[in-house]
């Protein structure tokens, strides 16, 4: 099936957007709840570093991601521009739920922090994960982003075996 390209289209936002604005009107549904007066405890920004194989690295963060893909909190997992390894049947074989994790791989060219960003103001997601440089402005940006959007920010950065 192919789709028309018109110069500017925003056909890809907008589906993102209504598939982003039909999870949130369902966690509502479901839980009732509307936004918090109070912010809640895992709102903000964490990292975390593994080093090793790549391959290594993915099965070190395979728990982390089951637990919060398990997470009773409304919204995505989302996954922002994952190494290539990670797809849906990664997530299945690591004994995820690819049904609660939505992957977002930004088009060539595309700011990927911009679009982290954007995701975690947007608040539809309870957890936004990225793989973005270690930088102080990126850190303050994805910390604010995800307060605005009261969810969770975490970076993971991948290292190699010999890296300390």
């Amino acid at each position: 099936m192919q789709y028309a390209r018109n110069k500017g289209s925003a056909a890809q936002p907008d589906l993102l957007h209504q598939v982003m604005m039909s999870s949130r009107l369902q966690a509502q549904s479901l839980g009732g709840t509307a936004m918090p007066d109070s912010e809640p405890e895992n709102v903000g920004f964490s990292e975390i570093c593994l080093n090793g194989t790549p391959r290594q690295c993915l099965q070190w963060l395979a728990p982390v991601l089951r637990d919060l893909s398990q997470a009773s909190c409304p919204g995505w997992l989302t996954l922002i521009d994952p190494p290539l390894p990670v797809s849906q049947k990664w997530l299945r074989a690591s004994g995820l739920d690819p049904q609660r994790i939505l992957i977002i791989r930004p088009k060539h060219g595309m700011d990927t922090l911009e679009l982290c960003c954007e995701i975690l103001r947007l608040g539809y997601s309870h957890t936004v994960v990225s793989w973005l440089p270690p930088l102080a402005s990126t850190r303050r940006r994805l910390e604010a982003a995800a307060r605005s959007g009261y969810c969770a920010s975490l970076n993971v950065r991948l290292g190699s075996a010999g890296a300390a």
